[in-house]
């Protein structure tokens, strides 16, 4: 009698331990690599022709200061940027940056960049295919340009994947759209919408 309530005991543990394993493997594991993967973050970002007006790149820590002097390393306030999602498959997305204090730059009569940042890794540009750009300053069409630019460059691959609309300081980017072309500057609004597909 003894013995069998002690096998009956050890049953149970055995029991309630298979049942705790099977519990274990029936739950789902997302993979954060997976889930990173399925979009990335766009951001707009610019210098005017005398840094006047300077957004950052979004890990450069001048980022959290928005819309800035780059000459005096101070935000201008009174300004709205907005950023976007990318998702996987086919997308059209706009970054922003709005409101009235963007004419206090808008002496400089000129770029040295204009173009989107994104999360996604260098490494991983072959999997942005970006088909258009469109930059509007104040709600107009200044360019599109069609499959823009992607950096980093041929056979590099450090930094950030990015979009460029006007750049004077790198060639392949000139070879679309001269940043000497680029004047219009902005009293209300400036923005770039990309279309493509993220694979």
């Amino acid at each position: 009698m003894r013995l069998s309530n002690v096998a009956k005991r050890v049953f149970s543990v055995a029991l309630a331990a298979t049942v705790a394993a099977s519990s274990i493997v029936a739950v789902p594991q997302v993979s954060k690599k997976a889930d990173a993967a399925s979009s990335a973050t766009a951001y707009l970002c610019f210098a005017s022709k005398s840094y006047n007006g300077v957004l950052s790149n979004h890990d450069d820590s001048n980022r959290s200061k928005g819309v800035m002097n780059g000459n005096k390393k101070a935000s201008i306030k009174g300004i709205k940027v907005s950023n976007a999602t990318i998702k996987k498959g086919s997308f059209t997305v706009t970054v922003t940056a709005s409101g009235a204090k963007l004419k206090s730059f808008a002496k400089d009569g000129g770029w040295n960049s204009i173009y989107v940042d994104t999360s996604l890794a260098g490494k991983d540009k072959k999997k942005l295919k970006v088909t258009s750009a469109t930059l509007k300053i104040d709600g107009s069409t200044v360019k599109t340009i069609k499959n823009p630019t992607l950096t980093p460059d041929p056979g590099v691959k450090t930094g950030n994947t990015q979009v460029m609309v006007v750049n004077t300081w790198n060639k392949y980017s000139q070879k679309k759209y001269k940043a000497a072309s680029c004047k219009k500057m902005p009293k209300k609004s400036i923005s770039v919408t990309i279309s493509g597909t993220l694979k």
